[in-house]
């Protein structure tokens, strides 16, 4: 592809982006809308030759973890997307460290909203992504990874299923222990961690 065209195709799907987050702004969306916007979304970051405005992208969930309707449907659908978007940051390799922990923030704000809605493979699928974020040395954001494990700590041990995750649990857990910097916020967390985990 040449660079032109590649330009061309950038500068297209950044008013393909831009008219999204202003339809999702600015119109009340009916649940088929919602889910047509998440396969629109799900296609731009599944094509490998393209380079979206990340910053972009990130709005346009926030936005829409904000007004989408809270059903099993656009559940699943998110958290295709939120799979999706993990490995299109991963593969951007001069990703900027603000964008993940953006990232982090938009799954721990749609978990407090729509607590009741996750899945088993869901819970999975959040203790897989703070595990390899934490894998490619994505570390600044151990207070990130460490609220989100006790959200999803909490969930687990609400809905008895702790026979299910102890080994993902367990794992995590090291993980994110063995990150946190000797500082008294780095200790802090540790000692929360440690007190309110078994």
């Amino acid at each position: 592809m040449t660079e032109k065209k590649k330009s061309k195709e950038t500068k297209s799907e950044k008013i393909i982006l831009t008219t999204i987050y202003q339809i999702i702004e600015t119109e009340t969306l009916s649940e088929e809308k919602y889910t047509d916007i998440l396969i629109i979304l799900k296609g731009a970051l599944t094509n490998t030759n393209t380079n979206l405005n990340l910053n972009l992208v990130l709005n346009i969930y926030t936005l829409l973890i904000k007004n989408i309707p809270n059903s099993q449907k656009t559940n699943n659908l998110l958290f295709i997307n939120f799979y999706t978007l993990f490995n299109y940051i991963v593969e951007k390799h001069k990703i900027k460290n603000s964008y993940i922990r953006k990232y982090l923030l938009i799954i721990e704000y749609y978990l407090m909203k729509n607590i009741d809605t996750i899945l088993k493979e869901q819970i999975e699928l959040i203790l897989y992504i703070i595990q390899e974020f934490i894998n490619k040395k994505s570390t600044p954001f151990y207070f990130q990874y460490g609220f989100l494990y006790l959200k999803l700590y909490d969930f687990i041990i609400s809905k008895k299923l702790i026979p299910n995750f102890k080994k993902e649990l367990h794992h995590t857990k090291e993980c994110i222990l063995s990150i946190c910097p000797e500082t008294s916020q780095g200790k802090e967390l540790k000692e929360l961690i440690l007190s309110k985990t078994f």
